[in-house]
């Protein structure tokens, strides 16, 4: 009896680390000019494909940042090189000559709360509801299709080639306006402002492994 429970034991935990996953860790950051208004700019991370954009109160966010990190900040002409410098966030204080950073723990304390949107990486493709309309679309779901290279229909599931089903399903993740849609048939062409089908993307976890549709309407 107790070799055998000793074999299950270690069976558990054989299993337990082949489907551990690395946990990811937000990045958040704050960019204001000097009267304290948010400032919307964009955010590369240096040598990667990743980047983000500012919100109008000047947060942004970004996933996984490592210590010896870069940050290329742009702002209307005006571009600076921020070293992450090993540290958990960034709040910037924006002058066209020398911006001031700092860390700040209270944006660390957020975490993954703080912005809804993370990141993008260049393997992404956006197109505005206008676009759509314009080429005489009437439908999201006809118009995506068409549109993205790489996207299909399979057995009633919105699938993006290429993508590696995590579980049973290959389905992408359609997220419109923040909320996780089933299908985009619950979508109106007419409201849409704009959609981006993200083919690889951390900001949704496990969650978006087989891609992201992200959907934004013309209410947001």
């Amino acid at each position: 009896m107790k070799k055998l429970l000793l074999t299950v034991l270690c069976l558990a935990c054989g299993m337990g680390s082949l489907t551990a996953q690395p946990a990811e860790v937000p990045f958040n950051g704050l960019i204001t000019d000097a009267s304290g208004k948010g400032i919307k700019a964009r955010i590369d991370v240096k040598n990667s494909e990743k980047y983000t954009v500012s919100d109008r109160k000047g947060q942004f966010g970004l996933t996984d940042i490592a210590p010896t990190d870069t940050l290329t900040v742009r702002y209307r002409r005006t571009t600076h090189e921020i070293p992450v410098a090993g540290r958990s966030s960034l709040k910037i204080l924006w002058f066209d000559d020398n911006p001031s950073c700092d860390e700040d723990e209270q944006l660390v304390d957020f975490g993954f709360g703080y912005v809804k949107r993370r990141e993008y990486t260049s393997s992404s493709t956006g197109l505005t509801g206008s676009e759509m309309i314009r080429k005489g679309f009437t439908d999201l779901q006809s118009a995506i299709l068409a549109l993205v290279p790489g996207v299909q229909l399979i057995n009633g599931e919105i699938v993006i080639r290429g993508i590696s089903s995590i579980n049973s399903s290959s389905a992408a993740l359609i997220v419109c306006d923040g909320s996780e849609l089933r299908d985009l048939n619950t979508i109106n062409i007419y409201d849409v402002k704009s959609v981006e089908v993200l083919k690889g993307s951390n900001m949704y976890g496990l969650r978006g492994g087989n891609g992201v549709i992200v959907i934004r309407t013309r209410s947001k």
